[in-house]
């Protein structure tokens, strides 16, 4: 008998938005965040490791949670590139995987209901300058903002509340998490005119053994990967509402600190064929922050969302893994925290 993938997700969905239901209506005058981490949508380089029909099921699951948010946010790993350009080395470091995603793929995020990607990660040059301005341009025509090392500031308004969030990674530079200082002032001088700021940055080690923020700066593959507890207390301190961190492939815990919410990482969220989805890199959270126009945290939920194969999709995951495992990770490393979790995700 076939087995209609259709049907099941539907009918997860349909049970799941009982539980998962309050979080759709956000209270009034509150700015309602969703986010995601790492988006690798299937590479054509060196070889076709793209999904079948261009998967067109992958985020069916996830749409409702992320189209109720007013802050859309994803980490998209790769180039949106349809050229010939060879892969170009990663600065400081070596190239061990590249991902080139044609251009029509893009089409995925905007159906799902994305609105801003950051574009400040290890993969985002993969394929050269001509790869990073293909991923830009293809991102502004399907109506996606996004921020880089560039310079770009996206920006939202909520009623009369004006929303800045800029990316940042590990690299020397711009927008660097390893010498933060000019970031930093990047971050004040938002404040100071007026908008609420939300920070990602990519940041930490990678992989099994990952999941638990480092005392201290992170070092993977030789490269500084960055000081993650440090540079978001010091975002915060200079004015920060919200920072969202990605990069382990695994997900970590949530602090709050003055009343700012930090998510140390989102894990993974699509991962195309040819990279493992193994062990906790299959976990799929969807983190939603409601926060008020002071940017201070109101209340937030995990959705356990995971990452399945044969074809490429999300489902919620009845076992609820990601919200045990943010839940254990949270209360081992931030015992100051205020944050209460509770079963079904909620966090307060």
């Amino acid at each position: 008998m076939r087995y209609n993938f259709g049907v099941c997700i539907l009918i997860r969905v349909l049970f799941f938005s009982f539980i998962f239901l309050s979080p759709f209506v956000h209270a009034a005058n509150t700015i309602a965040i969703s986010a995601v981490g790492d988006i690798m949508l299937g590479t054509d380089y060196p070889y076709n490791r793209l999904p079948k029909n261009d998967g067109e099921e992958w985020f069916d699951a996830v749409k409702p949670w992320i189209k109720s948010a007013h802050v859309r946010f994803g980490n998209f790993e790769g180039a949106f590139f349809d050229g010939d350009a060879q892969p170009d080395g990663k600065p400081d470091g070596v190239n061990h995987y590249v991902f080139r995603t044609p251009t029509r793929m893009v089409s995925l995020l905007q159906d799902a209901g994305f609105n801003v990607m950051s574009l400040a990660n290890n993969h985002v040059r993969d394929f050269g300058l001509a790869g990073f301005k293909s991923t830009k341009q293809t991102l502004s025509k399907a109506g996606i903002q996004f921020s880089s090392k560039s310079g770009e500031v996206a920006r939202f308004k909520v009623e009369q509340t004006s929303i800045a969030l800029i990316a940042a990674d590990f690299y020397a530079g711009a927008r660097s998490v390893t010498d933060s200082a000019d970031t930093v002032d990047e971050i004040r001088e938002l404040k100071d005119n007026g908008e609420l700021v939300i920070v990602s940055a990519h940041v930490g080690g990678e992989g099994a053994g990952a999941e638990y923020v480092a005392s201290g700066t992170e070092i993977f593959l030789g490269e500084n990967r960055g000081d993650s507890m440090a540079f978001a207390h010091q975002a915060i301190d200079a004015g920060a509402d919200v920072i969202l961190m990605h990069g382990p492939h695994v997900p970590r815990g949530i602090e709050l600190y003055k009343n700012r919410i930090i998510i140390y990482s989102l894990g993974n969220f699509v991962t195309g064929e040819g990279i493992s989805i193994g062990g906790n890199s299959r976990l799929a959270p969807l983190v939603r922050v409601e926060i008020d126009p002071s940017g201070e945290f109101r209340s937030g939920q995990i959705v356990p969302f995971i990452q399945k194969r044969k074809p490429e999709r999300l489902e919620i995951d009845i076992e609820r893994t990601a919200i045990k495992f943010i839940k254990r990770l949270s209360k081992e490393q931030f015992p100051a925290s205020p944050l209460v979790f509770q079963d079904n995700g909620l966090f307060q």
